[in-house]
């Protein structure tokens, strides 16, 4: 070997050893690393808009929702950043359109895609919707596979179902038709029915479909004994199986196994219900296995109230749900406050003499102090309540009362009978806070007894009302009216509690308690014999938690039977927070008198309690 190549064999050895050292090699890979041609590209500028003739309302918002392209959707895949990408999704898109138009019973309809050149250098992605004809239902059969000598009775077609002649074979229609057959066997002896197979046929050149279901009735069954499993509970199994729907030897019926629940659910006792058929014996008939678990029984309840003019007040009260093991329910209440102090039982008895009957028994002894009168009083009573309708409840029963009344005519004392009568009527959606609905009550009891020994009789009459409308997703508009009579010589015939007042928290905000009216040579209210009351509430929730309300309250007494229309209503005005609990929202109103009468009325008055003004 010469000279010169032992120099290039070293010259070889030190390249290679160089390269293999460590830092040489994370070197080459740190100035490898940016690489221009990775930069991610813009997404392209576009819009998109579904145009087309004659589509209906609800059918353009569902194509507009079957859109993705544009969408900001979980999961989706990044925005086109190509004329072609661009071009290949407004296709996709195209299809769920086309998707649409055939569950809408357009299948002769179709969807012409562009996507054109916009002003400032985007793109404008059109959906051109051509409808055509809707295809209508021809014919809709129903056939049982497993009944081959017959559907027993059964539906054999849609007409059996409600199916009207020339309706559009949309796919929730048929949908809900299907589930309709299905149901329609669970409730006439076959629980375990289900769809086998569903046909739909489309003539498109006569744009009519048939529809065909088969579907599998399963065995027959029919109702057994009805088991009654409460463990460690105090409810009677009587009184259970009083509350059910179902008849053993009858055929199996799903609706009146849901009538039962709801029955159970709906007495507030049963923390679960479930319902559940047992073995079917040769006959097919089973056993209906009724399990339940008891919630708590006995509930406490405490409330607080505050108002500028009635001042500070405290109520609680203790309930027993089933005190006797069927759904007999007992409160005991107490409320001290600083114009009135009380104590009141209630009992309530279910199914009294009959299903949608209830016994009520009640009692009351109080001690009230207003400006008004002064008044201790003893009342007691007893009435049945009947559900008239779903909404609808009436009552009628006998009171008595005792009762000293002291105001500025001076102490009487009364010994009255009275036969309250009433009717309620309730569509509201929530207790303490409803959105929708009305609530409506009319109320008349005639009394008759002695007033200081004297016989007295007259004729008490009221009806109050108030209704809700939900105008957007967190505003609602609540109205109310009052209007009440008396039916008396004079108004000492009277006690003070059953006069008629205007004004507070609950009444004419903005005055105060029992203060929209007239009032005596001291300024004390001397309440009447008619009253007039109006408002009106617009409640926002701004947040979870949080609403505000603007409202309008208007109202006045009067001293004659019949309320003096001629004469102007006293009106307040006034903004409240709201703050929402589990349990209700936390009410705190400020309201000021628009017609204040000076040396009487306040500037303006605060109330705070839990629920709603009404």
């Amino acid at each position: 070997m010469t000279k010169g190549s032992i120099c290039r064999v070293l010259l070889a050895l030190a390249v290679l050893a160089v390269v293999a050292a460590p830092g040489f090699a994370r070197a080459e890979t740190a100035a490898a690393t940016p690489r221009s041609w990775e930069r991610p590209q813009a997404a392209l500028d576009f819009t998109t808009r579904v145009t087309g003739r004659r589509i209906p309302d609800q059918m353009r918002d569902m194509l507009e929702e079957a859109r993705q392209l544009g969408v900001d959707l979980p999961d989706a895949p990044p925005p086109p950043t190509t004329l072609a990408q661009l071009r290949r999704r407004a296709q996709e898109d195209s299809r769920r359109l086309v998707e649409v138009l055939r569950s809408e019973a357009y299948y002769n309809g179709r969807v012409e895609v562009s996507v054109r050149e916009a002003a400032g250098g985007g793109f404008e992605v059109v959906y051109h919707v051509v409808t055509g004809q809707r295809a209508m239902i021809r014919s809709f059969a129903i056939v049982y596979p497993d009944l081959p000598d017959g559907a027993d009775g059964l539906p054999r077609d849609g007409a059996a179902l409600g199916l009207q002649p020339e309706r559009a074979a949309r796919a929730q229609r048929i949908i809900d038709l299907t589930a309709a057959a299905v149901r329609h066997l669970a409730d006439h002896g076959y629980p375990d029915a289900k769809l086998a197979e569903r046909r739909v046929v489309v003539d498109l050149s006569s744009n009519q479909a048939d529809v065909t279901l088969k579907i599998e009735a399963g065995p027959k069954m029919i109702f057994g004994p009805v088991l009654v499993r409460n463990e460690g509970g105090r409810t009677k199994t009587d009184y259970v199986r009083s509350l059910t729907r179902i008849e053993p030897g009858a055929p199996y019926d799903r609706s009146a196994v849901d009538a039962t629940m709801d029955a159970l659910r709906g007495t507030g006792l049963f923390e679960s219900v479930a319902i559940a058929s047992g073995e079917r014996a040769a006959d097919g008939a089973a056993a209906q296995e009724i399990e339940l678990t008891e919630r708590a029984a006995r509930t406490v309840r405490l409330g607080a109230t505050w108002s500028s003019s009635e001042g500070a007040g405290l109520r609680g009260s203790w309930e027993h749900r089933n005190i006797f093991g069927a759904a007999e329910k007992l409160t005991l209440g107490l409320s001290i406050a600083q114009i009135e102090q009380k104590t009141t039982a209630e009992f309530r008895k279910p199914q009294f003499l009959r299903d949608d009957q209830s016994l009520l028994i009640s009692a009351e002894i109080a001690n009230e102090t207003t400006d008004a009168y002064d008044e201790y009083r003893l009342r007691t009573g007893a009435s049945l309540e009947r559900r008239l309708s779903e909404r609808l409840t009436g009552s009628a029963g006998l009171s008595f009362e005792l009762t000293e009344t002291e105001d500025a005519t001076g102490r009487t004392d009364y010994q009255l009978f009275g036969v309250p009568v009433v009717l309620r009527y309730d569509s509201a959606d929530d207790l303490l806070d409803p959105r929708e609905g009305i609530r409506a009550t009319a109320a008349a009891t005639p009394y008759f007894g002695g007033a200081d020994r004297q016989a007295t009789t007259f004729l008490r009459f009221e009806t109050s009302g108030a209704t809700y409308f939900g105008l957007a997703e967190a505003l609602t508009l609540a109205v109310r009216g009052r209007y009440g009579s008396l039916v008396a010589d004079a108004a000492t015939d009277v006690p003070g509690s059953t006069r008629f007042y205007a004004g507070g928290g609950g009444s004419v905000r903005g005055y105060g308690y029992q203060m929209a009216g007239p009032v005596d040579a001291a300024g004390n209210p001397r309440g009447g014999l008619s009253v007039i009351e109006a408002g009106a509430e617009a409640r926002y929730r701004a947040t979870e938690t949080i609403g505000v309300v603007a409202f309008v309250d208007g109202g006045q007494t009067y001293e004659d039977t019949m309320p003096g229309f001629s004469g102007s209503l006293l009106w307040g005005t006034g903004l409240g927070l709201r703050y929402y609990t589990p349990i209700g929202p936390v009410r705190l109103d400020v309201a000021m008198p628009l017609d204040r009468r000076r040396g009487i009325d306040d500037a303006f008055q605060i109330y705070v309690s839990l629920g709603q003004a009404f």
